[in-house]
């Protein structure tokens, strides 16, 4: 009896000792009713502080509710979505891969995608690969990611990679008639039957129909015309972010569509879209030699020799998309050249833009806007105001649309305040103050998170002698600057300071 008992000691031991670790670990992760207060609670105030554009708290709240329940995923979902904010992907990348390793797979899994869309957002798709495809890895259910790997697949030229995605049967709702959708544009490659019979095979939802009906109708005007064929399946290809497919279907018709101008306009389209440039400047040439679409073709030729930093060309290119838009103006056509001339000191080029097309165009806002921000860039004081009394009388005559009010109360500000800087020890600049103080009112009601109201504040408060509150707007300046648009010269001033 006692031999048999000694027998069963062992198992009984480790029995015991599953038991006890089972137990701690059931009590290690046990959250009490306190701890879930205090999480909810801290949860709420990140949000209120992300909310108000407060970051730096946000993040720290947001770091503080980890702490307390680490197997959560709202605060990580927090943080993720500050990084991404602040445009600060690298450190996002890990969060996930380092602090959020409590949480469950399915959590991380979400956590990847969240910054795979942003990477995919971007047309990052090498580094939204990297982030789907080590969420797929985890082998939890999360259909969203394994759409948008197969959709990252597509724009990485990997088709067949993309189709074995779309073919997976994890997909329902809004993900599965996206997932067909997509098949019935890889069928239609070389079997438009298939594509039809494939796009027939899911009934869609109201919130898809446009997409279906768009791709019903270009499958029903397919004929024996293969070049036209292979166009309209392009447009549709590239107007929906998938160009890599509008190449399949056009570049083995290169022969034939040597004559066929949006045949050509559309595959060097494609081919910029898809980031290479040499085909794509080299097919655009072709398509110039046919006359017409001159406009679209040169910008975007344009646009590809700005990317290979073949300045000269594009600069000519520019130019020529600029003249064959004579008689209207294109505003992101402008700004787009305006700002590349401008990035890459052709300042006088910059100067002979916006001068011929103020001849034509002397009320048009954003040319004054341009102006404005082209004269006091060269220090043409006298520029600046004559433009910006120009703005003051239209702001009485029509509407001002998009940023333009704000940007033209930037540009105000700006100048008032180095008026009043040159001109401190003089009694006349109180007027100047006062139109300062005006102005600061105008642009806080457009917008409470402004950076430049932040940065200009901080440029009164030192004028003032306020230091540490200066300092303290020069940090929220940095804090609201998503576009890093002042944060340099907040950064500066901010150093001068301490």
């Amino acid at each position: 009896m006692k031999n048999n008992i000694k027998k069963y000691i062992p198992w009984i031991i480790l029995l015991l000792l599953v038991i006890s670790l089972g137990t701690w670990y059931y009590l290690s992760r046990r959250v009490s009713e306190e701890q879930l207060s205090q999480y909810e609670s801290k949860i709420e105030e990140a949000l209120d502080y992300e909310e108000s554009r407060d970051f730096s708290m946000a993040m720290k709240r947001y770091y503080e509710a980890a702490e307390i329940i680490p197997q959560r995923v709202e605060a990580y979902d927090g943080i993720i979505s500050v990084l991404i904010k602040k445009d600060k992907l690298k450190d996002a990348e890990e969060v996930i891969k380092q602090s959020a390793k409590p949480l469950s797979k399915d959590d991380r899994s979400t956590l990847y995608k969240k910054l795979g869309d942003e990477y995919y957002s971007r047309k990052l798709f090498d580094k939204a690969y990297e982030m789907y495809d080590a969420g797929s890895f985890l082998g939890v259910n999360n259909p969203g990611l394994e759409l948008m790997l197969g959709k990252t697949y597509l724009n990485l030229g990997q088709v067949s990679e993309a189709r074995g995605q779309f073919s997976k049967s994890v997909y329902t709702g809004k993900d599965l008639e996206e997932a067909n959708l997509l098949l019935a544009y890889i069928d239609a490659i070389d079997n438009t039957d298939k594509a039809k019979s494939t796009l027939h095979s899911v009934s869609n939802s109201d919130e898809m129909e446009i997409y279906y009906e768009e791709f019903r109708k270009t499958l029903e005007d397919i004929d024996d015309d293969k070049k036209f064929n292979a166009t309209k399946l392009a447009r549709v290809y590239i107007n929906n972010g998938y160009p890599y497919l509008a190449i399949l279907v056009l570049e083995p018709l290169r022969g034939e569509i040597a004559e066929y101008l949006e045949g050509l306009y559309f595959l060097g389209r494609a081919y910029y879209d898809y980031g290479d440039y040499s085909k794509s400047i080299e097919t655009l040439d072709g398509a110039l030699t046919l006359g017409g679409m001159e406009g679209e073709i040169f910008w975007i030729k344009g646009r590809a020799y700005a990317l290979t930093n073949n300045l000269e060309n594009a600069i000519n290119s520019y130019d020529s998309a600029v003249g064959y838009y004579s008689g209207e103006t294109s505003v992101a056509l402008v700004e787009e050249y305006f700002n590349f001339l401008v990035e890459n000191s052709q300042l006088l080029k910059a100067e002979e833009l916006v001068k011929s097309l103020l001849i034509a165009f002397p009320d048009e806002v954003y040319l004054n806007l341009l102006a404005v921000e082209l004269n006091y860039i060269l220090d043409e004081g006298a520029k600046v105001e004559f433009y910006l009394s120009n703005l003051e009388e239209l702001r009485e005559e029509v509407t001002f649309v998009r940023n333009d009010e704000k940007d033209f109360l930037k540009w105000r500000i700006a100048t008032l305040i180095d008026v009043y800087e040159r001109n401190i020890e003089d009694d006349s600049v109180e007027e100047e103050m006062s139109d300062i103080e005006r102005y600061m009112n105008e642009l806080f009601e457009l917008d409470r998170y402004s950076p430049y109201y932040r940065y200009f504040l901080a440029r009164i408060q030192i004028l003032k002698g306020e230091k540490e509150m200066a300092i303290q707007s020069l940090e929220q300046a940095i804090e609201y600057d998503l576009d890093y648009s002042v944060t340099d010269q907040s950064l500066k001033l901010l150093s001068s300071l301490r």
